[in-house]
């Protein structure tokens, strides 16, 4: 077996120093795919490439353009010409926390047909802070699957993670609570306004047809506060990163990428363009 993990990078310099370097704690290989990264993102996979000699592939999309759907079909297809018999999808601000091993047993017995799904946790105002309850508590990632030579992605579809082709089954023995995937999605609050102001513009430039009223409602289900509880990450769940310096790897509070693409899509489209939505006082 050969459980090569893929990974879309665009200006992830403030985590991916710790996200790859955890893939490969439980992934054979790890190929990434930097999309017009501008910031430290480079240089952060060379390093992590010489570290692991032979185990990580770079590719690189100078193209700005977010086509979400033919970068992870871009990293399937390299994934396979290295080998790959498994497939891990790890986006650069997950970490795989508690049972590293069990996970890696997990994929090693899972059934041709199915996708391995594990808890997700999504984060709050921290890397220690997490929802339990609402739309963002109680989620479940897919984290691997069998490869098979019909799974692809296609289309111009956002965030969508399982591949088309086969009609997989879900498969979960794993329970919340025992581990899983951290996402670092909202540890910075910043960053989290910035991200989704960005989603926002770009589905307005790429469907100027789609209502802005759609596209507003469907993005701030991230700010809005609908009695949301939360619970604090076990502190052993992340112990053995920072045993292993790895936590050196996580700058949280870094300024976000997405601020400064904000104001550029103003600026090559005009603010009418985005009449209508709201975006967090971003722009």
């Amino acid at each position: 077996m050969n459980l090569t993990a893929l990974m879309p990078v665009r200006n992830e310099s403030w985590i991916l120093g710790l996200s790859a370097r955890v893939a490969l704690l439980w992934c054979d290989e790890l190929v990434m795919l930097l999309h017009a990264c501008t910031d430290n993102s480079a240089a952060i996979a060379e390093q992590v490439q010489n570290e692991h000699k032979g185990r990580v592939h770079i590719l690189v999309e100078q193209d700005e353009k977010w086509d979400e759907m033919h970068h992870r079909h871009t990293l399937l297809c390299a994934a396979r010409s290295f080998g790959a018999t498994h497939i891990a999808l790890i986006d650069a601000d997950e970490i795989l926390v508690n049972h590293l091993a069990l996970t890696r047993m997990y994929v090693d017995n899972l059934d041709a047909g199915k996708y391995l799904q594990i808890p997700l946790y999504n984060t709050r105002g921290s890397h220690t802070r997490y929802h339990v309850n609402g739309t963002w508590g109680n989620r479940w990632v897919t984290v691997a699957f069998v490869d098979d030579v019909r799974l692809h992605w296609t289309g111009d579809r956002f965030h969508h993670r399982e591949p088309a082709g086969l009609n997989l089954q879900a498969w979960r023995p794993m329970q919340h609570g025992q581990g899983g995937v951290m996402h670092l999605w909202g540890a910075s609050e910043r960053r989290l306004r910035a991200k989704h102001a960005l989603y926002k513009m770009t589905e307005a430039v790429r469907f100027p047809h789609k209502p802005k009223m759609q596209i507003d409602a469907y993005y701030n289900l991230a700010m809005l506060d609908l009695g949301w509880k939360y619970a604090e990450v076990p502190a052993e769940w992340w112990r053995q990163y920072h045993d292993a310096g790895l936590m050196n790897h996580l700058r949280v509070e870094a300024e976000p990428w997405q601020e400064h693409e904000c104001q550029r899509l103003i600026e090559e489209h005009g603010k009418q363009r985005f009449d209508g939505l709201n975006l967090f006082g971003v722009v």
